[in-house]
């Protein structure tokens, strides 16, 4: 368990690297948690749906060193490399959202929420969820006002082994301003003098698949899914000289060796996700759900600032032993972070994404929607 969460603190930090160096949490003040008292959750509606990450290839600084031909080999070298793997992970982001469509992502959350509304007469301190709401942000791109906007990303590990949960909320009010609980050296950094009064991160690790053992039935069925995967609708190969027909070419290759490489355990454990009507995917998104709604309520009544030099705090320890933490140093200190326990291999994700094709043409129907209308309301 130490070493999942020592390599997870790991990339947060690696991924901040650039980012200022102070905690990346806007804890509210208790005079703000009075003063916005009852409020609604508004959920930013998803659509990417869930993301199947790879790593790019990019070998462009080693070919800048000898001019334009350097560029234009190197190019066509990541593109045929790339390719393969682009393919695979586009694939299986079809495959997912054909189980778990967006929509049906966006109203697990918003219905998760609305699960948990508190009463009037509730006696605990602290903010009050009144409602919970959606709003699409590219017909409504500005921050939503007096309400905790919570924006989700979902992502399959580069194997597909795992699923990363990953929620931003804030809160902005107008009538209140924003004061900084960090300490500067100097001038206090621009991006520390207005926004919302608070912001939080929560990361949800699901339980892990195993990885499956190679075996020569295992690599016939691997080279059999490849070639299907490159067929067009009519059941046809790729032509002998075409782009397909390389990357095809070159990912059978590798099938053939003696090695699972992480794109071609991905090609088995995403069935594994799509069983039984995708009800392990389901699951999981719930227990996201439920985590999410669980520790941003918990921390909209927590008013202490966190430091870059803290400690992890355990929060809680499931029967299965799942651990929730809260982030003590770095970047992320003040952050929550949900992992599975017993985990036995380390879980990466890629640099690039693969998203399903129903879902580019969801948002190149919205951008078309909103260069003709007004943006919407919340729904």
């Amino acid at each position: 368990m130490r070493t999942f969460m020592l390599a997870t603190l790991a990339l947060l930090l690696g991924a901040c690297a650039t980012t200022p160096p102070y905690p990346g949490k806007r804890p509210l003040t208790a005079a703000n948690t009075s003063a916005i008292g009852a409020t609604t959750v508004v959920v930013d509606e998803n659509n990417n749906g869930i993301e199947k990450t790879w790593f790019m290839t990019d070998s462009s600084a080693a070919g800048a060193q000898y001019g334009l031909l350097g560029a234009l080999i190197t190019g066509a070298m990541d593109a045929i490399i790339n390719s393969g793997p682009s393919h695979r992970a586009q694939k299986a982001a079809d495959e997912i959202a054909a189980s778990m469509p967006v929509d049906a992502l966006n109203a697990s959350l918003v219905k998760a929420f609305r699960d948990q509304i508190t009463s009037a007469s509730d006696p605990r301190p602290g903010i009050r969820i009144t409602d919970a709401k959606s709003v699409q942000k590219v017909l409504a791109p500005d921050p939503v006002n007096k309400a905790v906007e919570v924006a989700v990303s979902y992502s399959l590990s580069e194997d597909a082994s795992a699923l990363r949960v990953a929620a931003r909320a804030s809160y902005l009010d107008d009538g209140l301003k924003y004061a900084t609980p960090y300490d500067f050296k100097g001038n206090v950094p621009k991006s520390e003098l207005s926004g919302p009064v608070y912001a939080n991160s929560f990361t949800y690790y699901s339980d892990q698949l195993p990885v499956p053992t190679l075996t020569p039935e295992l690599k016939e069925r691997l080279v059999a899914s490849i070639q299907d995967s490159y067929r067009n609708e009519a059941g046809a190969a790729p032509a002998a000289d075409s782009k397909e027909f390389k990357a095809m070419s070159k990912e059978l290759d590798q099938a053939r060796d003696d090695k699972l490489t992480k794109p071609e355990i991905a090609i088995f454990l995403t069935r594994e996700w799509l069983k039984d009507g995708g009800a392990r995917l389901r699951r999981e998104i719930d227990n996201a759900n439920a985590f999410i709604v669980k520790y941003l309520t918990t921390d909209l009544a927590t008013t202490a600032v966190p430091k870059l030099d803290g400690q992890d705090e355990l929060l809680e320890t499931l029967p299965d032993q799942r651990t929730v933490r809260r982030i003590g140093a770095g970047q992320p200190a003040g952050s929550y972070v949900s992992a599975p326990g017993n985990v036995a291999t380390f879980v990466t994700y890629g640099n690039a994404s693969g998203i399903a094709k129903s879902s580019v043409e969801r948002t190149k129907a919205l951008n078309e929607e909103a260069r003709h209308a007004k943006p919407s309301q919340t729904k």
